[in-house]
């Protein structure tokens, strides 16, 4: 059927060419049907895979926040996340619509956190969910209504700890964040990234601003120390900033990240940016240049050819 469909579109085409070169006045028409064919070939077969049938009323498709999501949407303080245990946290992508959801899903993950869900937070380990800063449980009710629990313990955005303990191996890395207080100690390969890190500051750190390519936190410490970032670790397009410097930073308890902060007062930047985002602009930049150069050229060269004829 297809074979017969695909030689009716050449005679048609065929017969559209045709008229262009016995009757070059036509040739707007001429043009015309060929596009119509073109298009009416492309309807064709698109409709078998994507039919009307497919499409919905985007009404069907708004999720409406219940009143747990109401109660956390109204909490302004920045950073914080949430574990949504009236859905299957980890197979399902619907927390995300309204909240930085602790759970989620995607096809490609990230080994170390899914290593994370399986070790801890599918056991619910506290010492995990506060690191990972989260601040509110949404569970079922005895009515099975959705509520939100709020949990105080949460980490925070950021903070400085007082004990770092060394593992050298990732086995050894996540096997110790079941031993410390990720309040006060973090565990740090060490020789992975060949640093000393540095004990002893105090200080609040505040996230001022968070965009899913930029966070900025301010903070104030007594005496250099180690800051852990509760986000997650990726070094392929971050870049971290004090002051406007750039500054090395490392991973931390297993999948986060932490950094070595000086005393004082100081605002400490997260820039994201695609690995050769800038060939990738460049290559793109000239590319539509040369288009548009021939485009312009085209035109030029046409408009030379029916001067000529006249």
């Amino acid at each position: 059927a297809d074979a017969w469909r695909s030689l009716l579109f050449v005679l048609l085409t065929a017969a559209a060419v045709g008229l262009m070169i016995v009757r070059p006045a036509w040739r707007g028409a001429a043009v015309a049907l060929a596009g119509v064919l073109v298009a009416a070939d492309l309807w064709g077969v698109d409709v078998r895979y994507l039919s009307s049938d497919d499409f919905v009323s985007p009404r069907r498709q708004q999720w409406t926040p219940s009143g747990a999501d109401k109660l956390i949407l109204g909490d302004t303080t920045p950073g914080f996340r949430v574990l949504n245990l009236t859905v299957s946290p980890f197979n399902d992508a619907t927390t995300s619509y309204f909240h930085r959801s602790v759970g989620g899903y995607h096809g490609a993950k990230l080994a170390r956190y899914q290593d994370l869900i399986e070790r801890y937070l599918t056991s619910m380990d506290e010492g995990v969910l506060d690191m990972l800063n989260t601040r509110y449980l949404i569970r079922f009710d005895p009515t099975g209504q959705p509520v939100a629990e709020l949990r105080a313990t949460a980490n925070g955005p950021a903070w400085f700890v007082q004990e770092v303990v060394d593992a050298d191996t990732p086995q050894k890395e996540i096997d110790a964040l079941g031993r410390i207080d990720t309040k006060t100690a973090a565990v740090i390969n060490t020789r992975e990234f060949d640093i000393r890190p540095l004990i002893g500051g105090e200080g609040e750190i505040r996230l001022e601003e968070y965009r899913p390519n930029y966070l900025r936190y301010e903070y104030t410490a007594t005496a250099p120390g180690t800051a852990i970032f509760s986000e997650i670790y990726y070094k392929d397009g971050w870049t971290a900033y004090i002051d406007g410097i750039e500054t090395p930073y490392f991973r931390a308890d297993y999948l986060l990240r932490g950094m070595e902060l000086p005393a004082g007062t100081h605002t400490v930047e997260w820039r994201f940016r695609a690995p050769g985002w800038n060939v990738a602009e460049g290559v793109t930049l000239a590319s539509s240049l040369a288009i548009l150069a021939g485009i312009i050229a085209t035109v030029i060269l046409v408009l030379r050819h029916e001067r000529r004829q006249k």
